[in-house]
C-alpha cells in the first residue's frame, strides 16, 4: 500500500507564493547606485543690495496715489534688505543718482516732484545704457534691483532700432558673464495703477486710473538669488506678479537618492524618489514642476512628478518622482533638466509701434527685444544640469 504524502499547509502556502512570484516576476532586487553630488560653493558673504528706480518722465504716472508699484517695491526690497549687509538706493535715467536715505524715505520720495528734482535726462532715456551701467556696477557680492516700465524710446525710423537694442543687451550681459560666470537674471512683469502721461519717443497720451505694466529685474550671483528666493519668494510680493522668466548658467545639480534598494513587483515598475536642488536654475514652479522639462537617456525611465520641499533648513529644493518601467534590463540613466529659451508671454506683452496705447494697455513697446537680448547671452545654457545613476540587478 502506498503512503499518502501530506504537505503541511504552511509549506503549501510557500510553494504557491513561489510559483506565483515566478510567474509574475516578483522578488527581483535592484539597487540605485550613484555618487551623491553636494553643493560645493559657499554662499556669498557681505551682500550689497542696490535698488535702481527709473525716474524718466514716463514713470511719473506710476507715482500716483494708490500706486501698486510703490507698495510692491517697498514690500520686496524690505524682505531682501534683511538678507543684505548693506543697501543703496538710486534713481536712474541718463545717469545714476544716489539717494542717501533709508528705505522708508526712499519709497515716500517716489513722486513726480522728487523725480524731476533729482535731475538727469528725463525726456529721452536709453534702456540699453541703463542696464549696461547697472551691470558695470555689479560684482559677485552685488544684487541689483531695477524697476522700470521698460519702454524703448522708438525713433521715427525704427527699421534697425529693435535689432540694435537686442544686440546691445546681449553684449552687456556677455561682458557681465565673463566677469561672473554665475550671474543670473530674473525678470518679473508687474502691473500698477497709472494716472498721468504715457510717453514713447515723440508720442504721448494722457491716461487716467488705468493699469499699466512695469518690470522688476533682479540681477546677481545665481546662488545668492536662489537663497533670496527661498527666504523671500517672488510669488509673495505684495499684489502678486503677472509673469516671470529667468536666465541662469549651467551647473552641477546637487542630488541624492532617498532609497537605494528596491524589490521589483509583479508590474515590473519601480518608483524612485530623488532629492535635488534646482533653485540656482532660478526657474519657477511652472518650469520645474513640468515633467516635460526633464529628459532621460533611457526611454524606460521618466520623471512623473516634481514636488517642492518646504522644510526649513533642507539643502534640497525638490523631490523628483522617477518611474523605471523596465529596471531589470536598465543600466545607466541620465536625467537632464532643460531651461526654456524664452516664455510665450514675452511676445504677447510686446508692442512694436509705440502708438495706440489705449488699445495696448497691457503691452510694452520693445520688451521683446530687451528680453531677447538677455536670452541671446544665455543661449548656450539651455540645459541647466544633469543627474546620473546606475541601475544594478542583485
Amino acid at each position: 500500500m502506498k503512503k499518502k504524502i501530506i504537505i503541511p499547509s504552511a509549506i503549501l502556502l510557500v510553494i504557491v507564493i513561489m510559483i506565483v512570484s515566478s510567474l509574475f516576476g516578483g522578488g527581483s532586487k535592484i539597487t540605485i547606485d550613484c555618487v551623491p553630488v553636494s553643493e560645493t560653493l559657499q554662499k556669498t558673504k557681505n551682500i550689497h543690495l542696490k535698488v535702481y528706480v527709473e525716474n524718466s518722465g514716463s514713470m511719473d504716472g506710476y507715482m500716483c496715489p494708490g500706486s501698486n508699484l510703490k507698495d510692491a517695491v517697498f514690500d520686496y526690497v524690505s524682505d531682501l534688505s534683511k538678507m543684505a549687509n548693506t543697501c543703496s538706493y538710486y534713481y536712474i535715467n541718463s545717469k545714476i543718482i544716489p539717494c542717501n536715505m533709508p528705505l522708508n524715505s526712499y519709497i515716500q520720495n517716489l513722486t513726480p516732484q522728487s523725480f524731476a528734482k533729482a535731475g538727469g535726462n528725463r525726456a529721452h532715456t536709453d534702456l540699453r545704457n541703463m542696464i549696461d551701467t547697472i551691470l558695470h556696477n555689479q560684482d559677485k557680492n552685488t544684487v541689483s534691483i531695477f524697476v522700470s516700465d521698460c519702454i524703448l524710446d522708438v525713433p521715427e525710423n525704427a527699421i534697425d532700432f529693435f535689432g540694435n537694442c537686442q544686440v546691445s543687451i546681449k553684449n552687456s550681459f556677455n561682458a557681465a558673464l565673463k566677469q561672473n560666470p554665475n550671474i543670473g537674471v530674473q525678470i518679473m512683469k508687474m502691473d500698477s495703477k497709472f494716472d498721468g502721461y504715457w510717453y514713447c519717443s515723440h508720442n504721448s497720451e494722457p491716461l487716467h486710473n488705468v493699469k499699466r505694466p512695469y518690470y522688476i529685474w533682479v540681477i546677481g550671483d545665481k546662488y545668492t538669488l536662489a537663497d533670496f528666493n527661498k527666504k523671500a519668494p517672488v510669488d509673495d510680493i505684495l499684489g502678486g506678479i503677472k509673469q516671470y522668466c529667468a536666465f541662469s548658467t549651467s551647473g552641477k545639480i546637487p542630488f541624492d537618492v532617498d532609497k537605494k534598494r528596491y524589490v521589483v513587483n509583479h508590474t515590473g515598475v519601480v518608483n524612485v524618489q530623488m532629492l535635488v536642488n534646482l533653485s540656482p536654475s532660478l526657474q519657477n514652479q511652472d518650469i520645474i514642476g513640468n515633467p516635460s522639462s526633464f529628459m532621460t537617456s533611457d526611454a524606460s525611465a521618466k520623471v512623473t512628478g516634481i514636488h517642492p520641499i518646504t522644510a526649513d533648513g533642507s539643502k534640497y529644493s525638490h523631490v523628483l518622482d522617477v518611474e523605471l518601467s523596465n529596471p531589470k534590463s536598465m543600466k545607466d540613466v541620465t536625467i537632464t533638466f532643460s531651461i526654456p529659451k524664452q516664455p510665450s508671454w514675452v511676445l504677447c506683452s510686446n508692442d512694436d509701434t509705440g502708438i495706440n496705447v489705449k488699445k495696448n494697455l497691457d503691452k510694452t513697446t520693445g520688451i521683446l527685444y530687451l528680453i531677447n537680448g538677455v536670452a541671446e547671452a544665455y543661449k548656450n545654457y539651455t540645459t541647466y544640469g544633469t543627474i546620473s545613476f546606475d541601475v544594478k540587478n542583485k
